[in-house]
This record gives structure tokens, C-alpha cells and sequence, in this order.
């Protein structure tokens, strides 16, 4: 079992953010946009590569379920 918490919507950080607007939780949430907007890359990037085949493939696969399960993403459903 994972140590990691499941992530957190965007409306759970405006939340937090509402009750507690100060400078550190504003450079925490951009540092969160930073990293989301890294796996949209990531996410991109591995839709662009056609199939998953061998060793790569399985990896990329793993990449695709931690994508997926990632709010940013949660609307955007792999095409079939």
C-alpha cells in the first residue's frame, strides 16, 4: 500500500487556499501547477509514442495508471 496520499482536486486546493491565503500555501499551490503541468508533458508525450511493446511498453503502461489516476487527467480518458 502506497504511503502517498491520494492527490487533491482543484477545488480541495482552492479550499485550501481559502482558509489559509498566505504567501507559503500561494508558492506551495504554484509549485503543485508546476508539477501538474509536468505530467501533462509526461502524459502527451506517452500518448504520442504509438503502442506499447516490450520492456518500454510495461513501463509505460505503469506510467499511464499514475497518469490517469491524476486530477488533472480524471476528465480526459484515454481514446480506445
Amino acid at each position: 500500500m502506497s504511503r502517498i496520499r491520494a492527490p487533491l482536486s482543484i477545488e480541495q486546493l482552492k479550499e485550501i487556499q481559502g482558509r489559509n491565503d498566505s504567501a507559503d500555501v500561494r508558492v506551495l499551490l504554484w509549485e503543485v501547477r508546476r508539477l501538474r503541468e509536468i505530467a501533462a508533458a509526461a502524459d502527451e508525450l506517452e500518448r504520442s509514442l504509438g503502442p506499447r511493446v516490450g520492456m518500454s511498453g510495461l513501463i509505460r503502461a505503469s506510467l499511464r495508471v499514475r497518469l490517469d489516476g491524476e486530477p488533472c487527467f480524471a476528465i480526459m480518458q484515454p481514446p480506445e
